[in-house]
């Protein structure tokens, strides 16, 4: 039976690869870093779990810098190209997540200078699963109220848009930094590696991010 290398993450050092047998694990049960190696190798049907997984997270996070939807489904799109582009040349070294918002942040700084002026960006809509339903948008994921059911639609769409409107108030560096932490869930070594900023900067820049933010967001500090 044909054999795949796998990985499993290591958080302070190169993950150690260890052998997976290929058609035994749907790619369902893979970890990240196991279905990057795989697309590496050729295998679309890795690449688009990839995708199924992590597509809604980084539209939410590039939504959320850019505060344009059109520009962040764009640009979400993009992020996954170069997921093709650069297989062959990924190495696990780090956590998939880390290296794939890296990237995203990279394209999100290209956005920024290049905002007058935007090329035609590869389509990656003919793939079924990025219509998937279940991968409806949400610009509160990660920041409204965790009970169900706890605010109205029109609520919530009151809440979205303060959110979205206290997220252009905070500067660049401290709004990738709050966003990255507090609503993409990384860690601060992961904000770390992925801004390229010490471990102390990126603690101080979520902490002023908090400060911008609450008093802007006070009158919906039970749904935030």
């Amino acid at each position: 039976m044909a054999e795949g290398v796998s990985s499993a993450s290591h958080r302070n050092g190169p993950v150690r690869l260890r052998v997976l047998p290929r058609g035994e694990t749907p790619f369902s049960e893979w970890n990240d870093e196991e279905l990057m190696l795989e697309h590496a190798r050729g295998t679309e049907a890795a690449f688009e779990e990839l995708v199924r997984r992590h597509q809604k997270s980084v539209l939410n996070y590039t939504y959320r810098m850019v505060q344009n939807r059109q520009i962040a489904e764009e640009l979400t799109q993009e992020v996954f190209l170069a997921l093709v582009q650069n297989a062959q040349r990924y190495q696990p070294l780090a956590k998939f997540t880390t290296y794939l918002y890296a990237i995203a942040s990279n394209i999100v700084s290209k956005e920024w200078a290049r905002r007058k002026r935007r090329p035609a960006l590869f389509s990656l809509s003919s793939w079924a699963f990025w219509k998937d339903p279940d991968d409806a948008f949400d610009p509160l994921e990660h920041v409204s109220d965790a009970k169900p059911n706890a605010a109205s639609d029109c609520t919530r769409t009151e809440v979205s848009e303060a959110v979205n409107k206290a997220l252009r108030a905070v500067p660049d560096q401290y709004r990738e930094a709050f966003i990255l932490h507090r609503m993409q869930d990384l860690s601060y070594e992961e904000v770390s590696e992925i801004t390229n900023a010490p471990i102390g900067t990126v603690k101080s820049r979520v902490v002023r991010a908090e400060r911008a933010l609450r008093p802007l967001l006070e009158s919906f500090r039970d749904h935030v």
